[in-house]
């Protein structure tokens, strides 16, 4: 019987040592969590400096860094349509202290490419949606007379293949274009908006759909002209051009979301805390004001509204480019 007891008691004992340590490493990871964060976190911009990504990304950053008292620096990683800043981000370490600032290449390119380094929809986690935008179809005035869409489909149609069509990302948005519009231009591609908008006020490209930050002061000036935009209604900031539908394409609808994204696998407590951040910031009014300034509009989302947002998003494409059998990239 004592020795019995004994091992009653060791086993007691161990189970009791066992459960303490147990506790211990809770308490340690929950005070990890409630310090975080407690150094400079990383923004990683998919796309190069001057393009709407990085226009958000800045706009947001400074503003998230002071909600969460460290600074957020930016580091743009652009190229290969943001795969390359995609990547880094999801092969990151998921502790909080790398956050993806990206636009619709986050749900365009796991339907576009077939063979990426990593698998967005299971790497990547939405820890928020910053704001909805909408794209304008700009073509540069000194290279194209027409002044509203149906002339210009026009123009291209009478002249297949010898207008250029200025990619700033994956080419989702043009070859839904050219299924709607029925028509056929020469793609150049570009590594991102900022360097497509200065091929297209070059002259190198003839034209681009793109969203609008960065833009509106070539379009105030007059080197470009925005022929259409595709949101359901006009915007305030551009209330003379027309909607796609009013143009005459209800079927062109190519908008989307700028969203903040960490790699999976991050303490949902780090997520919460980033998500509340972030809506803290996009329920400014200066924040709403310069959104709005840029043709977008902020956003407050819940984690699980961003995640199917995301997932939505994804699938909305990925039939797109089935039913419009558009070509894939490898």
């Amino acid at each position: 019987m004592n020795v019995n007891a004994n091992r009653i008691r060791r086993c007691s004992g161990s189970m009791l040592f066992a459960g303490m340590l147990a506790v211990m490493s809770m308490l340690v990871i929950a005070t990890a969590h409630a310090e975080y964060p407690d150094h400079p976190i990383k923004g990683i911009v998919a796309f190069p400096p001057g393009g709407g990504t990085d226009v958000f990304a800045r706009l947001v950053s400074d503003r998230l860094g002071k909600v969460l008292g460290q600074p957020v620096v930016i580091e743009n990683k652009g190229g290969a349509d943001g795969n390359i800043g995609m990547d880094a981000a999801a092969k990151a370490a998921p502790d909080g202290y790398t956050i993806l600032f990206n636009s619709s290449a986050a749900t365009v390119n796991p339907v576009m490419y077939r063979h990426l380094a990593f698998d967005p929809a299971k790497s990547l986690r939405p820890a928020a949606i910053l704001c909805e935008y909408y794209n304008l179809i700009l073509v540069n005035t000194d290279k194209i007379p027409s002044r509203t869409l149906p002339e210009f489909v026009e123009l291209l149609r009478r002249n297949p293949g010898k207008y250029n069509f200025a990619a700033n990302g994956a080419r989702l948005g043009i070859e839904l274009f050219k299924q709607a519009a029925k028509v056929d231009v020469e793609v150049i591609p570009y590594r991102g908006a900022g360097d497509a908008t200065i091929g297209l006020l070059r002259g190198d490209a003839d034209f681009m759909i793109v969203n609008a930050p960065g833009l509106t002061q070539h379009i105030a000036s007059g080197k470009l002209r925005a022929l259409a935009i595709t949101a359901p209604v006009r915007q305030p900031d551009f209330p003379d051009v027309e909607t796609t539908a009013e143009a005459g394409y209800p079927q062109y609808d190519y908008s989307s979301f700028f969203g903040a994204y960490v790699p999976a696998g991050t303490p949902i407590e780090i997520v919460r805390k980033l998500n509340a951040a972030i809506n803290t910031v996009t329920a400014m009014p200066e924040v709403i004001a310069q959104f709005r300034a840029q043709s977008a509009t902020a956003v407050q989302s819940t984690l699980d509204g961003a995640q199917k947002r995301y997932e939505g998003d994804i699938a909305k494409y990925r039939d797109i480019v089935e039913r419009a059998h558009i070509p894939t990239v490898d």
